[in-house]
Protein backbone atom coordinates (compact mmCIF):
# COMPACT_ATOMS: atom_id res chain seq x y z
CA UNK A 1 0.00 0.00 0.00
CA UNK A 2 2.80 2.40 0.96
CA UNK A 3 4.66 1.50 -2.23
CA UNK A 4 1.55 2.30 -4.22
CA UNK A 5 1.19 5.67 -2.47
CA UNK A 6 4.86 6.39 -3.10
CA UNK A 7 4.46 5.67 -6.81
CA UNK A 8 1.45 7.99 -6.97
CA UNK A 9 3.37 10.71 -5.11
CA UNK A 10 6.36 10.33 -7.38
CA UNK A 11 4.13 10.52 -10.46
CA UNK A 12 2.42 13.59 -9.06
CA UNK A 13 5.73 15.29 -8.37
CA UNK A 14 6.99 14.38 -11.85
CA UNK A 15 3.91 16.01 -13.41
CA UNK A 16 4.47 19.15 -11.37
CA UNK A 17 8.09 19.32 -12.54
CA UNK A 18 7.08 18.79 -16.19
CA UNK A 19 4.33 21.41 -15.98
CA UNK A 20 6.71 23.88 -14.32
CA UNK A 21 9.36 23.20 -16.96
CA UNK A 22 6.89 23.70 -19.80
CA UNK A 23 5.58 26.89 -18.21
CA UNK A 24 9.10 28.21 -17.73
CA UNK A 25 10.03 27.22 -21.25
CA UNK A 26 6.94 29.02 -22.60
CA UNK A 27 7.80 32.08 -20.59
CA UNK A 28 11.35 31.91 -21.83
CA UNK A 29 10.20 31.50 -25.43
CA UNK A 30 7.82 34.42 -25.04
CA UNK A 31 10.59 36.51 -23.51
CA UNK A 32 12.98 35.52 -26.28
CA UNK A 33 10.35 36.40 -28.90
CA UNK A 34 9.77 39.77 -27.28
CA UNK A 35 13.49 40.46 -27.09
CA UNK A 36 13.83 39.43 -30.73
CA UNK A 37 11.06 41.81 -31.78
CA UNK A 38 12.71 44.63 -29.85
CA UNK A 39 16.03 43.90 -31.54
CA UNK A 40 14.36 43.80 -34.94
CA UNK A 41 12.65 47.10 -34.24
CA UNK A 42 15.93 48.65 -33.15
CA UNK A 43 17.67 47.24 -36.22
CA UNK A 44 14.90 48.59 -38.45
CA UNK A 45 15.12 51.96 -36.77
CA UNK A 46 18.90 51.90 -37.07
CA UNK A 47 18.60 50.97 -40.74
CA UNK A 48 16.16 53.82 -41.40
CA UNK A 49 18.39 56.36 -39.66
CA UNK A 50 21.73 54.92 -40.77
CA UNK A 51 22.55 58.14 -42.65
CA UNK A 52 22.38 60.16 -39.45
CA UNK A 53 24.18 61.92 -37.98
CA UNK A 54 24.82 63.30 -41.48
CA UNK A 55 27.86 65.57 -41.85
CA UNK A 56 28.40 67.46 -45.10
CA UNK A 57 29.50 70.74 -46.66
CA UNK A 58 26.71 72.79 -48.23
CA UNK A 59 26.97 75.00 -51.33
CA UNK A 60 28.08 78.00 -49.26
CA UNK A 61 31.04 75.94 -48.00
CA UNK A 62 29.62 75.55 -44.49
CA UNK A 63 30.27 72.36 -42.53
CA UNK A 64 26.98 71.04 -41.18
CA UNK A 65 25.95 68.06 -39.07
CA UNK A 66 22.29 67.08 -38.98
CA UNK A 67 21.96 64.78 -35.97
CA UNK A 68 18.62 63.11 -36.75
CA UNK A 69 16.54 62.48 -39.83
CA UNK A 70 14.54 65.69 -40.41
CA UNK A 71 10.78 65.52 -40.09
CA UNK A 72 9.97 69.16 -40.90
CA UNK A 73 11.33 71.60 -43.49
CA UNK A 74 10.96 75.20 -44.51
CA UNK A 75 11.74 75.30 -48.22
CA UNK A 76 13.02 78.80 -48.95
CA UNK A 77 13.48 78.02 -52.63
CA UNK A 78 13.26 75.18 -55.16
CA UNK A 79 9.94 73.75 -53.88
CA UNK A 80 9.31 71.99 -57.19
CA UNK A 81 12.75 70.41 -57.17
CA UNK A 82 12.26 69.45 -53.49
CA UNK A 83 9.12 67.51 -54.41
CA UNK A 84 10.61 65.95 -57.54
CA UNK A 85 13.33 64.43 -55.37
CA UNK A 86 11.18 63.75 -52.31
CA UNK A 87 8.03 62.59 -54.09
CA UNK A 88 4.54 63.99 -53.53
CA UNK A 89 4.58 62.74 -49.91
CA UNK A 90 7.47 65.11 -49.11
CA UNK A 91 5.01 68.02 -49.13
CA UNK A 92 3.72 66.70 -45.78
CA UNK A 93 7.11 67.58 -44.27
CA UNK A 94 6.98 71.18 -45.50
CA UNK A 95 5.82 73.54 -42.74
CA UNK A 96 6.68 76.78 -44.53
CA UNK A 97 7.77 78.36 -47.81
CA UNK A 98 7.73 81.80 -49.46
CA UNK A 99 4.19 82.15 -50.76
CA UNK A 100 4.11 85.96 -51.04
CA UNK A 101 4.28 86.90 -54.71
CA UNK A 102 4.43 83.31 -55.95
CA UNK A 103 1.33 83.73 -58.08
CA UNK A 104 2.57 87.00 -59.57
CA UNK A 105 6.12 85.90 -60.40
CA UNK A 106 5.63 82.24 -61.37
CA UNK A 107 2.00 82.03 -62.38
CA UNK A 108 2.35 78.78 -64.34
CA UNK A 109 4.15 76.95 -61.55
CA UNK A 110 1.75 78.40 -58.97
CA UNK A 111 -1.32 77.36 -60.96
CA UNK A 112 -0.12 73.83 -61.75
CA UNK A 113 1.15 73.06 -58.27
CA UNK A 114 -1.74 74.58 -56.33
CA UNK A 115 -4.21 72.70 -58.54
CA UNK A 116 -2.39 69.37 -58.15
CA UNK A 117 -1.50 69.93 -54.47
CA UNK A 118 -4.06 72.42 -53.02
CA UNK A 119 -2.72 71.88 -49.51
CA UNK A 120 0.44 73.73 -50.52
CA UNK A 121 -1.40 77.05 -50.12
CA UNK A 122 -2.05 76.23 -46.46
CA UNK A 123 1.66 76.29 -45.63
CA UNK A 124 3.02 79.17 -43.56
CA UNK A 125 4.44 81.89 -45.79
CA UNK A 126 7.85 82.95 -44.52
CA UNK A 127 8.57 85.65 -47.12
CA UNK A 128 8.58 86.68 -50.74
CA UNK A 129 8.94 84.13 -53.50
CA UNK A 130 11.30 86.29 -55.52
CA UNK A 131 12.79 88.95 -53.21
CA UNK A 132 15.01 86.87 -50.86
CA UNK A 133 13.48 88.52 -47.77
CA UNK A 134 12.72 85.91 -45.11
CA UNK A 135 10.58 86.49 -42.00
CA UNK A 136 12.94 85.67 -39.11
CA UNK A 137 10.24 85.70 -36.44
CA UNK A 138 7.96 83.34 -38.35
CA UNK A 139 10.82 80.94 -39.05
CA UNK A 140 11.76 80.88 -35.36
CA UNK A 141 8.12 80.38 -34.40
CA UNK A 142 7.64 77.55 -36.90
CA UNK A 143 11.04 76.07 -35.94
CA UNK A 144 11.59 73.44 -38.63
CA UNK A 145 14.27 70.80 -38.35
CA UNK A 146 15.84 72.16 -41.55
CA UNK A 147 15.66 75.52 -43.34
CA UNK A 148 16.61 75.20 -47.02
CA UNK A 149 17.74 78.42 -48.75
CA UNK A 150 19.62 79.40 -51.89
CA UNK A 151 22.82 81.45 -52.21
CA UNK A 152 21.15 84.84 -52.61
CA UNK A 153 18.85 84.18 -49.63
CA UNK A 154 21.92 83.25 -47.62
CA UNK A 155 23.59 86.55 -48.53
CA UNK A 156 20.51 88.67 -47.83
CA UNK A 157 19.75 86.97 -44.49
CA UNK A 158 23.29 86.32 -43.28
CA UNK A 159 22.80 88.03 -39.91
CA UNK A 160 19.80 85.80 -39.15
CA UNK A 161 21.61 82.50 -39.82
CA UNK A 162 23.33 82.32 -36.37
CA UNK A 163 19.99 83.07 -34.72
CA UNK A 164 18.33 80.18 -36.55
CA UNK A 165 21.17 77.82 -35.70
CA UNK A 166 21.14 78.83 -32.03
CA UNK A 167 17.43 77.94 -31.99
CA UNK A 168 18.30 74.42 -33.20
CA UNK A 169 17.36 74.93 -36.86
CA UNK A 170 19.73 73.38 -39.38
CA UNK A 171 20.30 75.95 -42.15
CA UNK A 172 21.33 74.38 -45.46
CA UNK A 173 22.35 76.37 -48.56
CA UNK A 174 21.58 74.86 -51.99
CA UNK A 175 22.11 76.19 -55.52
CA UNK A 176 20.43 75.41 -58.83
CA UNK A 177 20.77 78.94 -60.27
CA UNK A 178 24.37 78.93 -61.49
CA UNK A 179 23.72 75.92 -63.71
CA UNK A 180 26.95 74.27 -62.59
CA UNK A 181 26.99 70.47 -62.70
CA UNK A 182 28.77 70.31 -59.35
CA UNK A 183 26.19 72.55 -57.63
CA UNK A 184 23.20 70.76 -59.14
CA UNK A 185 24.50 67.34 -58.21
CA UNK A 186 25.76 68.26 -54.74
CA UNK A 187 22.49 69.99 -53.86
CA UNK A 188 20.57 66.94 -55.04
CA UNK A 189 22.77 64.57 -53.05
CA UNK A 190 22.11 66.64 -49.92
CA UNK A 191 18.35 66.68 -50.50
CA UNK A 192 18.35 62.95 -51.19
CA UNK A 193 20.01 62.28 -47.82
CA UNK A 194 17.81 64.67 -45.85
CA UNK A 195 14.63 63.26 -47.41
CA UNK A 196 15.66 59.62 -47.22
CA UNK A 197 15.48 59.39 -51.03
CA UNK A 198 19.11 58.65 -51.89
CA UNK A 199 18.19 56.20 -54.63
CA UNK A 200 16.01 58.74 -56.47
CA UNK A 201 18.61 61.49 -56.00
CA UNK A 202 21.39 59.28 -57.37
CA UNK A 203 19.26 58.35 -60.36
CA UNK A 204 18.66 62.03 -61.13
CA UNK A 205 22.35 62.83 -60.70
CA UNK A 206 23.36 60.08 -63.12
CA UNK A 207 20.78 61.26 -65.68
CA UNK A 208 21.94 64.86 -65.37
CA UNK A 209 25.64 64.11 -65.68
CA UNK A 210 25.15 61.64 -68.52
CA UNK A 211 23.00 64.05 -70.54
CA UNK A 212 25.40 66.98 -70.30
CA UNK A 213 28.58 64.93 -70.68
CA UNK A 214 27.12 63.20 -73.74
CA UNK A 215 26.31 66.56 -75.34
CA UNK A 216 29.80 67.89 -74.66
CA UNK A 217 31.47 64.71 -75.87
CA UNK A 218 29.56 64.70 -79.17
CA UNK A 219 30.42 68.37 -79.77
CA UNK A 220 34.11 67.94 -78.92
CA UNK A 221 34.38 64.96 -81.29
CA UNK A 222 32.87 66.92 -84.18
CA UNK A 223 34.60 69.39 -86.49
CA UNK A 224 31.71 71.86 -86.49
CA UNK A 225 32.36 75.47 -85.55
CA UNK A 226 30.42 77.12 -82.70
CA UNK A 227 27.87 79.78 -83.54
CA UNK A 228 26.80 83.03 -81.90
CA UNK A 229 23.71 83.10 -79.69
CA UNK A 230 21.57 85.95 -78.41
CA UNK A 231 19.35 84.94 -75.53
CA UNK A 232 16.76 87.31 -74.04
CA UNK A 233 14.19 86.92 -71.31
CA UNK A 234 10.91 88.07 -72.82
CA UNK A 235 9.43 89.34 -69.56
CA UNK A 236 9.25 92.99 -70.70
CA UNK A 237 7.51 92.30 -73.97
CA UNK A 238 8.34 93.35 -77.49
CA UNK A 239 8.97 97.03 -76.88
CA UNK A 240 11.74 96.70 -74.27
CA UNK A 241 14.73 94.38 -74.24
CA UNK A 242 14.76 91.96 -71.31
CA UNK A 243 17.67 90.38 -69.48
CA UNK A 244 20.43 88.37 -71.08
CA UNK A 245 22.74 86.18 -68.98
CA UNK A 246 26.46 85.60 -68.52
CA UNK A 247 27.92 82.94 -66.24
CA UNK A 248 24.56 81.99 -64.75
CA UNK A 249 21.25 80.44 -65.87
CA UNK A 250 20.97 80.65 -69.69
CA UNK A 251 24.49 82.04 -69.98
CA UNK A 252 25.93 78.93 -68.35
CA UNK A 253 23.76 76.66 -70.49
CA UNK A 254 24.97 78.30 -73.70
CA UNK A 255 28.55 77.84 -72.50
CA UNK A 256 27.89 74.19 -71.59
CA UNK A 257 26.41 73.54 -75.02
CA UNK A 258 29.40 74.99 -76.83
CA UNK A 259 27.82 78.22 -78.07
CA UNK A 260 29.27 81.74 -78.29
CA UNK A 261 27.14 83.89 -76.00
CA UNK A 262 27.22 87.50 -77.22
CA UNK A 263 26.31 88.69 -73.70
CA UNK A 264 29.68 87.50 -72.38
CA UNK A 265 31.43 90.45 -74.05
CA UNK A 266 29.32 93.15 -72.41
CA UNK A 267 27.79 91.90 -69.16
CA UNK A 268 29.62 92.06 -65.84
CA UNK A 269 30.13 88.41 -64.81
CA UNK A 270 29.72 89.44 -61.16
CA UNK A 271 26.22 90.67 -61.93
CA UNK A 272 25.35 87.74 -64.19
CA UNK A 273 22.44 89.32 -66.03
CA UNK A 274 21.11 92.50 -67.61
CA UNK A 275 19.57 93.76 -70.87
CA UNK A 276 21.71 94.25 -73.96
CA UNK A 277 21.41 97.36 -76.13
CA UNK A 278 19.29 96.96 -79.23
CA UNK A 279 22.08 98.42 -81.39
CA UNK A 280 24.58 95.94 -79.98
CA UNK A 281 22.35 92.92 -80.69
CA UNK A 282 21.71 94.04 -84.27
CA UNK A 283 25.39 94.81 -84.87
CA UNK A 284 26.41 91.34 -83.68
CA UNK A 285 23.88 89.77 -86.08
CA UNK A 286 23.67 86.48 -84.12
CA UNK A 287 23.21 83.10 -85.75
CA UNK A 288 20.57 82.07 -83.22
CA UNK A 289 18.00 84.00 -81.18
CA UNK A 290 16.39 82.49 -78.09
CA UNK A 291 13.50 84.15 -76.25
CA UNK A 292 12.78 82.84 -72.77
CA UNK A 293 9.18 82.80 -71.63
CA UNK A 294 7.09 82.29 -68.52
CA UNK A 295 4.02 83.96 -66.94
CA UNK A 296 5.23 86.86 -64.83
CA UNK A 297 1.78 88.35 -64.44
CA UNK A 298 -1.71 86.91 -64.60
CA UNK A 299 -2.36 84.67 -67.58
CA UNK A 300 -5.16 86.90 -68.84
CA UNK A 301 -3.19 90.14 -68.52
CA UNK A 302 -3.16 92.34 -71.58
CA UNK A 303 0.56 92.31 -72.44
CA UNK A 304 2.93 90.86 -75.02
CA UNK A 305 5.35 89.00 -72.74
CA UNK A 306 6.78 85.76 -74.07
CA UNK A 307 4.65 82.87 -72.78
CA UNK A 308 6.14 79.43 -72.12
CA UNK A 309 6.00 76.69 -69.52
CA UNK A 310 3.42 75.00 -67.33
CA UNK A 311 -0.24 75.55 -68.36
CA UNK A 312 0.73 77.28 -71.65
CA UNK A 313 -0.55 75.96 -74.99
CA UNK A 314 1.85 75.96 -77.92
CA UNK A 315 -0.39 78.20 -80.05
CA UNK A 316 0.05 81.03 -77.58
CA UNK A 317 3.82 80.50 -77.43
CA UNK A 318 4.10 80.65 -81.22
CA UNK A 319 1.96 83.80 -81.39
CA UNK A 320 4.10 85.56 -78.80
CA UNK A 321 7.38 84.50 -80.42
CA UNK A 322 6.14 85.76 -83.76
CA UNK A 323 5.51 89.14 -82.14
CA UNK A 324 9.13 89.43 -81.00
CA UNK A 325 10.30 88.82 -84.55
CA UNK A 326 8.43 91.95 -85.67
CA UNK A 327 10.92 94.19 -83.83
CA UNK A 328 12.62 96.95 -85.79
CA UNK A 329 15.76 95.69 -87.52
CA UNK A 330 15.10 92.00 -86.87
CA UNK A 331 14.08 91.14 -90.43
CA UNK A 332 17.68 91.66 -91.56
CA UNK A 333 19.25 89.38 -88.91
CA UNK A 334 20.70 86.05 -90.00
CA UNK A 335 18.79 84.20 -87.28
CA UNK A 336 15.47 85.56 -88.49
CA UNK A 337 16.21 85.08 -92.18
CA UNK A 338 17.29 81.48 -91.57
CA UNK A 339 14.48 80.66 -89.16
CA UNK A 340 16.93 80.06 -86.29
CA UNK A 341 14.65 81.49 -83.60
CA UNK A 342 13.44 79.55 -80.56
CA UNK A 343 11.28 79.83 -77.48
CA UNK A 344 12.26 78.19 -74.18
CA UNK A 345 10.66 78.02 -70.75
CA UNK A 346 12.50 80.13 -68.19
CA UNK A 347 10.50 78.56 -65.35
CA UNK A 348 11.92 75.11 -66.09
CA UNK A 349 15.39 76.12 -64.96
CA UNK A 350 16.74 75.63 -61.43
CA UNK A 351 15.92 71.94 -61.03
CA UNK A 352 17.26 68.57 -62.06
CA UNK A 353 15.28 68.40 -65.29
CA UNK A 354 16.93 71.47 -66.79
CA UNK A 355 19.60 69.37 -68.51
CA UNK A 356 16.95 69.26 -71.23
CA UNK A 357 17.94 72.84 -72.13
CA UNK A 358 21.58 71.94 -72.58
CA UNK A 359 20.30 69.35 -75.05
CA UNK A 360 17.93 71.93 -76.59
CA UNK A 361 20.58 74.60 -77.17
CA UNK A 362 23.00 71.97 -78.47
CA UNK A 363 20.29 71.00 -80.95
CA UNK A 364 19.96 74.66 -82.02
CA UNK A 365 23.72 75.06 -82.42
CA UNK A 366 24.45 71.71 -84.05
CA UNK A 367 21.17 70.42 -85.55
CA UNK A 368 22.80 67.61 -87.52
CA UNK A 369 24.44 66.21 -84.37
CA UNK A 370 21.31 66.24 -82.21
CA UNK A 371 18.45 65.77 -84.67
CA UNK A 372 16.96 62.91 -82.63
CA UNK A 373 16.63 64.94 -79.43
CA UNK A 374 13.12 66.13 -78.60
CA UNK A 375 13.40 68.70 -75.76
CA UNK A 376 9.63 69.08 -75.34
CA UNK A 377 9.13 65.32 -74.90
CA UNK A 378 12.19 64.97 -72.65
CA UNK A 379 10.81 67.57 -70.24
CA UNK A 380 7.37 65.96 -70.23
CA UNK A 381 8.96 62.56 -69.54
CA UNK A 382 10.99 63.95 -66.64
CA UNK A 383 7.92 65.36 -64.90
CA UNK A 384 5.92 62.19 -65.49
CA UNK A 385 8.69 60.00 -64.12
CA UNK A 386 9.46 61.85 -60.90
CA UNK A 387 6.23 63.67 -60.00
CA UNK A 388 3.36 62.07 -61.94
CA UNK A 389 0.78 63.62 -59.60
CA UNK A 390 1.60 67.05 -61.04
CA UNK A 391 -0.35 68.17 -64.10
CA UNK A 392 2.71 69.16 -66.14
CA UNK A 393 0.83 70.08 -69.32
CA UNK A 394 2.69 72.96 -70.92
CA UNK A 395 5.05 74.21 -73.63
CA UNK A 396 8.77 74.00 -72.94
CA UNK A 397 10.46 74.36 -76.33
CA UNK A 398 9.41 75.67 -79.72
CA UNK A 399 11.03 76.64 -82.99
CA UNK A 400 9.73 79.73 -84.76
CA UNK A 401 7.42 79.06 -87.66
CA UNK A 402 8.24 81.70 -90.32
Amino acid sequence: MNKKINKIAISFLFCIVVISFVACSGKSASSTSQNSNELNNEAHKSQNDSSFPYTFTDIAGRNITVENKPETFIVGNYILNFMLIGGSESLDKVVGMPLDGWEETRFGEYTAMSASFPEILEKTSIGGYHDDILDTELILKTKPDVLLINLSQYTENETSIPIFEKAGINVVVLDYHKMKIENHTKSTEILGKLLGREEVANEMINEYKTAIETVQSIISDSNQQPREVYMELGSKGIGEYGNSYSGTLWGSIIDNAGGINIANDVLDPNEGYGPLDKEYVISRNPDIIIIGGSIWTNYNSDNDQMRMGLTIKSDMSHDRLNGFMSREGYSKLKAVQNGEVYGVDHGSLRFMGDYVYTQAIAKMLYPSLFENIDPQKNMEDFYNKYLPELDSTGTYYIKWEK
